[in-house]
């Protein structure tokens, strides 16, 4: 029994489009409008994605801890906490009280009975114009992917 999950393991770890070994080297690393590293197309399937709903920040208190992703967060990085969205989806995020737009990278996620639909950095929300109330109405539609590269280092413990 072990030995089936097992292969199924390396099945599924050889189909997976970002693996590791397919990390862009530096002169590959494209940067388009989203001024994101490393951003790169996206499945049609998901290209498609696209909602409505309620964005916050958070910030101070969880700087420098990990992510779901096992990525840190920082407060001034462009990142987000989402759902459903795989790690590493770039997203377009549109305030829409006052058309705002960032980009910003899926690294965390949201419980699944949030009722906010994304939750973004201070130096995103500042961006979106909404720090200071704390949260907006926004629009999210799905652009591309940049992959989430984590160090994996022995015995570091999250704060």
């Amino acid at each position: 029994m072990i030995k089936i999950f097992v292969l199924i393991g390396i099945i599924l770890s050889s189909l997976n489009p970002h693996s590791q070994a397919d990390k862009p080297d530096s002169e590959a690393i494209m940067t388009d409008m989203t001024g994101i590293s490393g951003y790169v197309g996206y499945p049609d399937s998901l290209l498609t994605f696209s909602e409505y709903g309620i964005a916050s920040w958070y910030g101070q208190k969880w700087n420098g801890r990990l992510t779901s992703s096992g990525q840190r967060f920082y407060t001034d990085s462009m990142t987000a906490a989402h759902k459903r969205l795989p790690f590493g989806t770039v997203v377009k995020v549109t305030n829409m009280s006052n058309d705002s737009v960032i980009y910003v990278k899926i690294t965390d996620r949201l419980p699944q009975s949030s009722a906010r639909s994304i939750d973004l950095t201070p130096k995103a929300a500042k961006k979106l114009n909404f720090y200071s109330n704390g949260l907006t109405k926004v629009k999210i539609e799905v652009t591309g992917y940049a992959p989430v590269y984590i160090r994996k280092t022995a015995g570091v413990k999250n704060k």
